[in-house]
């Protein structure tokens, strides 16, 4: 009997040690290098911040599966560190953080030595363990084998994929080496790897390419894939030119080297109309209520996104009634442009500050439901939920 007991326990013990999602046993960046020497780990590091959506979608859809915690917890020290309090400033400088999450491999000595930026679902987060395990495929090892001269076919694609993953500057430069090996940049692909890795810039020779075969580049990626790669680079491109927000015929200028005039002119209009949209200042607020209106009356085909900011905006600066009538309007739109969680849960806040609590509550309950497809963050719906009641 005692030995059955003692199997019974045992078994219990397995099942809650295996399946249970990544262990974060270590709270700190200190305590992590201590537990990597005595248990001769690697360190994981989600680098993360409290606002970062992506992270809390990670933290809540990836590392919790039990696939993934039985490969980490079993190769890893894992640590989580707040990127913006404690000893995070710190580390966020001396590991060159500039985005979220990043997820960094460091070995007991303190080294950086394999990295990655942005969140990934639970098979290729593995996979990134698998690399940060494999000498071959770190960053760091990659980085020296091109610093020593290495230029191969296969390696400077890989390590090209590695610099983008890593969100590393340079990656430009090895893809460009890595085309000037090719002879035909039409295959297919090649061409996948152009749209991949060219630099969303017009500084950019690869991405020129892909603009002046815009026709075969929508076949291959899809049209709307295409146009939200163009709509970054030239808003990137704006924010490197210096056109202040609100000169509108320099906009115009810039936004047509990159659209048709009608479209070029809407951009324009929609980077002037964000200024207003988010600035603190008051009068800039007055004249966003006073031009907003008309401006969407007269452009009806400005995707969900700015009608359902637009929304927000009038949702979080007035109290006027007609005018929170008119940005319910405006969510309808966006709704049935593309309906998701964030223009839902605007519809709900507007629809909650005009006193209608019923269809408030309707599109609460909606925009959390989408949002648990969408993996997205549905915290404040849900304090919403509670202002509401029942």
């Amino acid at each position: 009997m005692r030995i059955l007991q003692i199997i019974f326990v045992s078994i219990i013990s397995m099942s809650i040690t295996f399946g249970q999602g990544i262990n974060f046993n270590v709270h700190s960046f200190e305590e992590a290098i201590k537990t990597a020497k005595a248990e001769n780990k690697l360190i994981f590091v989600d680098a993360y911040t409290t606002w970062c959506g992506p992270c809390k979608w990670m933290a809540k859809n990836v590392f919790t599966e039990g696939k993934v915690g039985d490969y980490f917890n079993k190769s890893f020290v894992n640590v989580k560190i707040d990127m913006e309090k404690g000893e995070g400033p710190r580390l966020a400088k001396a590991w060159k953080i500039t985005g979220y999450p990043t997820l960094i491999f460091i070995d007991k000595n303190s080294e950086v030595i394999h990295r990655s930026m942005g969140s990934r679902p639970s098979e290729d987060f593995v996979d990134l363990g698998h690399a940060a395990n494999d000498p071959e495929r770190q960053i760091t090892t990659m980085t020296k084998r091109f610093e020593a001269g290495e230029r191969s076919e296969h390696f400077l694609w890989k390590y090209t994929d590695a610099m983008t993953s890593a969100g590393l500057k340079g990656f430009s430069k090895v893809a460009q080496m890595y085309m000037d090996t090719q002879s035909d940049w039409t295959s297919e692909k090649n061409m996948n790897f152009l749209f991949d890795y060219a630099d969303a810039t017009m500084d950019s020779k690869l991405f020129k390419y892909t603009l002046d075969h815009r026709e075969a580049f929508e076949a291959l990626v899809g049209k709307e894939k295409f146009v939200q790669k163009l709509s970054y680079a030239a808003d990137i491109d704006r924010s490197k030119s210096g056109i202040a927000r609100d000169d509108t015929e320099g906009l115009k200028e810039h936004y047509s080297k990159y659209y048709d005039i009608i479209t070029a002119e809407n951009k324009a209009m929609v980077s002037y109309f964000n200024q207003l949209m988010y600035s603190p200042d008051p009068v800039e607020q007055e004249k966003f209520k006073a031009e907003i209106q008309l401006f969407l009356a007269g452009n009806p085909d400005l995707g969900w996104s700015f009608y359902n900011s637009a929304a927000w905006q009038v949702f979080e600066i007035t109290s006027d009634q007609n005018l929170l009538k008119k940005a319910s309007e405006w969510t309808n739109i966006s709704i049935n442009n593309t309906k998701n969680s964030f223009n839902t849960d605007t519809q709900a806040h507007i629809l909650y500050k005009l006193g209608n609590l019923k269809e408030a509550r309707r599109y609460a309950l909606a925009s959390i439901e989408i949002a648990k497809e969408e993996g997205a963050d549905y915290s404040a719906t849900e304090a919403l939920l509670e202002r509401i009641g029942n």
